[in-house]
C-alpha cells in the first residue's frame, strides 16, 4: 500500500473511532503506554513540548494538569481526533491537524517529542524523524512509545498485514529503531520495554 492509501486508512480508522477512543482496545492499550512513556522520564518536563499523533489529547491533557508552566502543541492526521483534542484543551495547547512527515513548526520549536501509539503507522518512518529531529532544540528528546512483539509474533504481523488492507503498519524492535535513530541523527538511545509487548525508546537530538 502506498503512503497516501495508508494515511488515507489511518485517518479514516481513527475518525470512526475519535468519540470513544478511549473505551476501545487500541485507546486502552495507548492510555497504558502514554503512562510508561511519562515514567521514563528522568526530570520534570519544562519548556514546549509536542505531541506527535496526540488523537484526542489525553497525553497532552495530563500535560496540562501536571505541567501548567509548559507549552504544549499536537498534531494529528484525523480531522475527528483534533476536533475531540481541541474540544478537551481549548486554548492550553496548540492543535493542528497535519502529518507527521511535514510539521508545521519552525525550526528548534520543542524541547521534547513525545509520539505514543503512532509510530507503527508511518509509512516513511525516516521522514517522521527527520522532522523530529527538525522540530527540536539541540539536545532535546524525543519520548517514543509504541507496540512490538517477541520475534515470530512480529515477523508475522510484518508479513501479512499490507495482505489484510491494515495500512502500512509495522512493528519494531530495537535494532530496527537504533538504526532509523541514528540514521536520523539522533543519540544517547535508551530502550526501554513495556512488558512483552510494547517499548519506550528515548533518544535526544544532535
Amino acid at each position: 500500500m502506498g503512503g497516501e492509501r495508508a494515511k488515507g486508512f489511518a485517518r479514516g480508522l481513527f475518525n470512526r473511532h475519535a468519540a470513544r477512543y478511549e473505551a476501545t482496545f487500541a485507546g486502552r492499550h495507548s492510555a497504558r503506554m502514554k503512562k510508561a512513556a511519562l515514567g521514563c522520564l528522568e526530570a520534570p518536563l519544562s519548556g514546549a513540548v509536542l505531541d506527535v499523533g496526540c488523537g484526542p489529547g489525553l497525553l497532552l491533557a495530563t500535560l496540562a494538569v501536571n505541567y501548567p508552566e509548559v507549552r504544549l502543541a499536537g498534531i494529528d492526521i484525523a480531522p475527528e481526533m483534533i476536533r475531540v483534542a481541541t474540544e478537551r484543551l481549548g486554548v492550553r495547547a496548540e492543535i493542528k491537524l497535519g502529518d507527521a512527515e511535514s510539521l508545521p513548526w519552525e525550526d528548534a520549536a520543542f524541547d521534547y517529542v513525545f509520539c505514543v501509539d503512532s509510530f507503527h503507522h508511518y509509512p516513511n518512518p525516516k521522514m517522521a524523524l527527520r522532522e523530529f529531529h527538525r522540530v527540536l532544540k539541540p539536545n532535546g528528546q524525543v519520548v517514543l512509545a509504541d507496540p512490538t512483539a517477541p520475534l515470530p509474533v512480529r515477523g508475522v504481523f510484518n508479513s501479512i498485514v499490507r495482505l489484510l488492507r491494515m495500512g502500512e503498519m509495522r512493528m519494531y524492535d530495537k535494532r530496527d529503531l537504533t538504526n532509523l535513530f541514528d540514521f536520523c541523527r539522533f543519540e544517547s538511545i535508551d530502550w526501554r520495554p513495556e512488558g512483552s509487548w510494547g517499548f519506550v525508546a528515548l533518544a535526544r537530538a544532535l
